[in-house]
């Protein structure tokens, strides 16, 4: 029997909380069965957009899909000081990472600005991503260990579904052909047009550059490395026993996963940045210095 897979939204409980709080006594009118299912339906969609574009900026390998979902698995109070301390060590640990790959967002940011990205620059900081990303899992292997240790099987089940969720939603930021991607109403350039004011004309530029420039011509993703790994790490993180540095298929699944997504971001701005006015590259590389302070 297949085991229910769940789309995991990364919304702050205390939101929750908060409102609890600070409730008014008095008894509100119940909205419709329809319109508090349409609600919902708008949230979670928004929630899905967020981690979508989240994923979209964010490539920490494998491990970074880890670091998305082991601070939502929802631990008993026991548990938590733990789980905050192996979450702190997972963070600290992919810290070269992150580091690198706010180095790409940066040096992307300078390219849009000057409304020509320096290839050569961004191949260098994007094999940086990548040779960070393959030493991380021998770096992190103690805490998943500890982190294996302290679930129960169920939170190990739950943290396992989690990881292949947020697999999932990378996969839709960064798997595909980037022009056929970006053709779609919801894509990425749609998205861009909004928030930009993007004329016809620049989304038409944006996407035939996309289709005809030949370092962009990449096809699409390579899984193997990826799902193997998924795969394996699967099995063993829901068996009785674990250790994570028996897992050979760990270092191709990081370097694939955080190189593909560093080197897709790049080839979608190489065609972006020379379509763009002075102003609307101002607010592009505003976006993606903000992007660099948070990635994880």
């Amino acid at each position: 029997m297949k085991r229910r897979r769940w789309l995991i939204w990364v919304l702050p409980a205390a939101m929750g909380l908060a409102g609890a709080a600070c409730a008014s006594p008095q008894v509100e009118p119940q909205a419709s069965p329809g319109a508090a299912s349409t609600t919902g339906a708008l949230e979670d969609e928004q929630a899905s957009a967020e981690l979508i574009t989240h994923h979209g900026h964010h490539h920490g390998g494998f491990v970074g899909l880890v670091l998305s979902a082991v601070e939502t698995v929802g631990v008993a109070p026991e548990q938590q000081v733990a789980l905050d301390k192996i979450a702190a060590d997972f963070r600290a640990k992919v810290e070269p990472v992150r580091v690198a790959n706010g180095v790409v967002m940066n040096v992307l940011a300078d390219g849009v600005m000057a409304g020509n990205i320096d290839v050569a620059k961004v191949d260098a900081a994007v094999a940086a991503v990548s040779t960070a990303a393959g030493q991380i899992h021998g770096a992190t292997a103690d805490a998943l260990n500890q982190l294996h240790a302290l679930l129960r099987p169920e939170q190990r089940t739950a943290l396992v579904d989690k990881v292949e969720a947020h697999w999932a939603l990378w996969k839709e930021a960064n798997a595909g052909d980037q022009a056929t991607d970006n053709a779609q109403p919801d894509g990425h350039i749609a998205r861009l047009a909004k928030e930009l004011g993007l004329t016809n004309d620049q989304v038409e530029k944006v996407r035939a550059n996309l289709s005809t420039l030949p370092a962009l011509s990449r096809g699409p993703f390579d899984a193997t490395a990826a799902e193997a790994h998924m795969k394996a790490f699967g099995t063993a993180f829901e068996a009785d026993t674990f250790d994570a540095k028996t897992l050979s298929t760990a270092d191709p699944a990081n370097t694939k996963i955080a190189s593909w997504g560093a080197g897709r971001m790049e080839h979608f701005y190489q065609a972006l940045a020379p379509v763009l006015t002075a102003d609307q590259r101002a607010k592009v590389a505003d976006k993606l210095r903000e992007h660099a302070k948070e990635t994880s």
